[in-house]
């Protein structure tokens, strides 16, 4: 998981999220990364790169990838694992609202666990449209709102959650959040992931520009 922006509680939350992120990788995060970027090549951008867990997950035809992280303690440690990559990687303080790239650079965008922290979706969706190249895909790996009583409750909790947890929303529809910015929701798919948080399934797969 990355962050939006930096925050005063964001730092705690990380500590917290790297310290966790050894039991999560191994009860199932660890083959959604590698499903997330299976297959990619050229140019990626990572928005939200967290420890920088990924980066040992993407095939050799990536040729760079630019890694988004404004999380000073989270881009300390993704800086250590994009030292041991197999392919190049530039760890990056920015946020998902202002990409770091022209227009058009980018072969594919990757968002992991990140989205429920952003605290504007629409301009971060905009963003990744305008540094993607013709034809190029979006990757998503996040956590979205149940439907029914779990919805419900993921909604009352949220408030609470969001403080507690660096920004994140969990009850966020952003399946639908993709579609009304104008993107082909056709290859998401949502199923359950309980070891990241019971209340909310994941949305993974590939969008692109309708």
């Amino acid at each position: 998981m990355g962050v939006a922006r930096e925050r005063s509680d964001v730092s705690l939350f990380a500590r917290v999220w790297v310290a966790a992120g050894p039991v999560l990788e191994r009860v199932g995060l660890a083959r959604a990364r590698r499903r997330l970027v299976d297959g990619l090549s050229g140019t990626v951008v990572e928005v939200g790169a967290g420890s920088g867990v990924t980066f040992q997950h993407y095939p050799p035809e990536v040729t760079r990838v630019v890694a988004i992280e404004p999380d000073p303690h989270l881009r300390a440690h993704a800086r250590r694992y994009a030292a041991r990559a197999s392919v190049p990687v530039e760890v990056v303080d920015s946020v998902a609202e202002a990409l770091p790239l022209a227009d058009g650079e980018a072969d594919a965008v990757v968002f992991g666990l990140v989205l429920c922290t952003v605290p504007d979706v629409p301009v971060a969706l905009a963003e990744a449209d305008r540094v993607l190249a013709p034809g190029g895909e979006l990757r998503l790996l996040e956590h979205v709102r149940a439907a029914g009583r779990l919805g419900r409750v993921a909604d009352r909790i949220t408030p609470v959650w969001s403080r507690l947890g660096g920004g994140c929303r969990p009850n966020r529809d952003t399946g639908q959040t993709l579609s009304e910015a104008g993107f082909d929701v056709s290859g998401l798919r949502t199923r359950p992931f309980p070891p990241v948080l019971p209340l909310t399934p994941m949305l993974s797969g590939s969008a692109r520009r309708r």
